[in-house]
């Protein structure tokens, strides 16, 4: 008996620990395979991160850090908006004011993450920050610092691409080459040269990954922005940078500056106030664009130093609006990023006064034949306020809204002051807009929709413009000039003069009309005010301001 139960008690011991060396040796088998998976995916690893720093200079690290970036920002500040906002009524005053300061939080956001990520971003951001006609201001006087942001250069990365572009390195190609940038911006920088026959030359050098980095990048940027429409409501942006992935793909090929840049020069050889710098063809490729050296000038918005030229402001403005009223009522060619560093002033060596010197020709928008029409009567009809004009040319352009639709073109209030076009705002328009940017934004958004896409474009022109006229003053009205050069493209697709002139009588009269409804008006106000009997809102209604500048 007692042998039995001693056998019985070895043979479960034996069972007990064959169980548990069995567990021992399946426990130490998954460390194994623990282990074996580890290093295979370390190796993987390190062979991808090895392959991609030795032949792809670490292109696809790089992306991948830009993306996680990216993918951080926009959930910080679609949390910003959730948690911020939360529980808060739109449409009160506590609403407006917190919603601002979170436009700012995540405009701050956005620069930070613009500047990290480098290139195409800054790029992005630079074209958010010129459409304040849809933004919020947070975000466009924000991201305005971008504007004098780019990327490092990487030690040689010039004669790196020179050599890729041209089998040579730039002191080879040139006589002259100097290295040390002379101006910079997102997309390249610009070197001084001279060539081999002796010109100064401007050398415009892109930076050298950009072409390789643009399809991952936007996409990234796509694919965040189209995640954050599907959690906020209210998100509708998103339309906005697929335009802008458009115009930065054709600002990166410069063999298309390059045409365009030439294309601009015919179109307006008639005018010898504007000078476009001749591209040297033979030295320039698609991320290398070579062209004349320009000297003696200086920025549009240099006032000073315009003014140290003995150039007159006026003279300045009015070249200015006539050069690009010109290329949108006439040619449809249009010049789509017109910014003071794009346009410079020197004193005119062909005329007198000042000669405006056109540069950086990436971005043009050709605008047809149809929509060119419709867009001139309809900027006739807003200077002369027929409203019926309006509405039958605004339908022409697929806008239904024609009374919004003429305030986003001239960034002004039709129904404040009917009297008036000044570009200059009075304190009533100035908060009409605001509550219609606050109140009918949406509204705005569905007009920007539904213009023509090209017709974008030219609203960022004019917006561009405006901001020039504005640094310097307001000084002349732009609208009146505009429309005057509109009514006059009319003669070059009319073979009816005699139509083309009763057109032109009837344009100046109805100038002519509302002028003089305006003096009478104004006088007899003073009248009321001499003899104490002037309505209470006396001052609202001479803060009309009707502008009969040239």
């Amino acid at each position: 008996m007692l042998s039995k139960l001693i056998n019985l008690s070895v043979k479960h011991i034996i069972r007990k620990n064959s169980r548990c060396l069995s567990m021992n040796v399946n426990a130490k088998q998954t460390i194994n395979y623990k282990k074996s998976i580890a290093l295979g995916c370390g190796g993987i690893l390190g062979a991808f991160v090895s392959y991609d720093a030795l032949f792809l200079d670490y292109e696809n690290i790089g992306a991948a850090l830009r993306f996680l970036r990216s993918a951080k920002i926009a959930i910080q500040m679609s949390l910003d908006y959730k948690i911020g906002l939360f529980n808060l009524k739109e449409g009160t005053e506590e609403y407006e004011h917190k919603l601002k300061e979170i436009h700012l939080k995540a405009a701050n956001r956005l620069l930070e993450g613009c500047l990290l990520n480098g290139g195409l971003y800054i790029k992005i951001g630079q074209g958010f920050s010129a459409i304040n006609h849809i933004l919020p201001i947070e975000y466009t006087e924000t991201l305005k610092k971008l504007e004098d942001k780019c990327l490092v250069r990487k030690k040689d990365e010039v004669k790196k691409l020179f050599m890729e572009d041209f089998n040579q390195t730039p002191d080879e190609l040139f006589s002259e080459f100097d290295y040390n940038p002379i101006a910079a911006a997102s997309l390249a920088q610009v070197f001084r040269a001279k060539t081999k026959n002796g010109d100064d030359v401007a050398v415009k050098v892109q930076y050298i990954d950009l072409q390789k980095r643009f399809r991952g990048d936007v996409n990234t940027i796509l694919f965040l922005q189209d995640l954050i429409a599907m959690v906020h409501e209210n998100y509708n942006f998103g339309w906005t940078l697929r335009d802008l992935k458009h115009s930065i793909e054709k600002e990166l090929d410069f063999i298309n500056e390059a045409d365009n840049a030439e294309r601009c020069a015919r179109d307006l050889a008639a005018f010898n106030f504007i000078y476009i710098p001749k591209v040297f063809r033979e030295l320039s490729s698609t991320r290398v664009l070579t062209a004349e050296y320009i000297d003696n000038a200086c920025k549009i918005s240099d006032i000073e130093g315009i003014k140290k030229m003995k150039l007159n402001l006026k003279d300045v403005d009015r070249k200015l609006f006539e050069t690009f009223a010109y290329q949108i009522f006439c040619t449809g060619f249009t010049h789509a990023d017109p910014h003071s560093g794009n346009i410079f002033i020197r004193k005119n060596k062909r005329g007198s006064g000042a000669e405006l010197v056109l540069l950086d020709h990436g971005l043009y928008e050709t605008i047809p034949e149809e929509i060119r029409y419709n867009l001139t009567r309809f900027w006739e009809a807003i200077v002369i306020r027929d409203y019926d004009m309006m509405k039958v040319y605004s339908d022409k352009l697929g806008v239904n809204d024609h009374k919004r639709f003429a305030e986003i073109l001239l960034q002004k209030p039709l129904d404040v002051n009917k009297f008036s076009f000044s570009t200059k705002y009075t304190e009533i328009e100035v908060n009409y807009m605001k509550k219609i940017a606050s109140e009918r934004f949406d509204i705005i958004m569905n007009i920007l929709r539904e213009m023509p896409r090209n017709l974008l474009f030219i609203v960022r022109n004019l917006n561009i413009v405006r901001a020039i006229a504005r640094e310097h003053g307001d000084l002349l009205n732009r609208p009146k000039i505009m429309a005057r050069f509109a009514i006059s493209s009319l003669l070059s697709s009319s073979s009816n003069y005699w139509e083309y002139f009763k057109r032109k009588l009837f344009f100046e009269y109805r100038l002519w009309k509302i002028f003089m409804e305006f003096w009478f008006m104004r006088n007899y106000l003073k009248l009321l005010e001499f003899l104490n009997r002037a309505p209470e809102n006396m001052n609202e209604i001479l803060d009309m301001d009707f502008d009969q500048k040239r």
